[in-house]
């Protein structure tokens, strides 16, 4: 890492103080080299927003089939269902990460408690794959705390 780079979490590299002679020889002063400590505002375009409504509403989808099919091959192929559930968590992960938009975060939680409240209802026919999935409440856990996590990230 250089000093021109940023540490992770938002934290910001402070430059070395610039040493300028004094009033009197051998006296030496350091000043700071500038004021950091607000992050600079990105100018960001819708269409950084629409791309993260669209790889939410896509990191949701696989997800969900992932760990429909990671609990369905859990009893039958132990590592098939463990790899297919991480790759469900993996994406989720992801969609957490903070260089993407927060619509994206906010899209995937949407759409899980949209799915959620649907399969309680009934009122949408869901494939026999998804059934123990929605039937665990686990998408009500993780689209409530992806939501918070979109409105923190604002």
């Amino acid at each position: 890492m250089t000093q021109q780079d940023d540490f992770l979490g938002g934290l910001h590299y402070d430059r070395p103080s610039e040493p300028r002679v004094g009033p009197a020889a051998g006296v030496v002063r350091h000043y700071p080299a500038g004021n950091r400590c607000e992050p600079p505002r990105e100018r960001v375009s819708a269409w950084w927003h629409a791309g993260g409504v669209v790889l939410g509403a896509l990191a949701a989808l696989v997800a969900v089939f992932a760990w429909g099919y990671g609990i369905d091959q859990f009893d039958e192929v132990r590592s098939r269902g463990l790899v297919a559930m991480g790759l469900g968590g993996l994406l989720v992960g992801l969609v957490c990460l903070g260089r993407l938009s927060p619509a994206a975060p906010l899209t995937a939680g949407v759409l899980a408690l949209t799915g959620s409240v649907a399969a309680e209802l009934g009122s949408v026919a869901f494939l026999p794959v998804l059934k123990p999935v929605f039937g665990s409440g686990g998408p009500i856990f993780a689209g409530v705390l992806l939501i918070v996590l979109a409105f923190r990230r604002r």
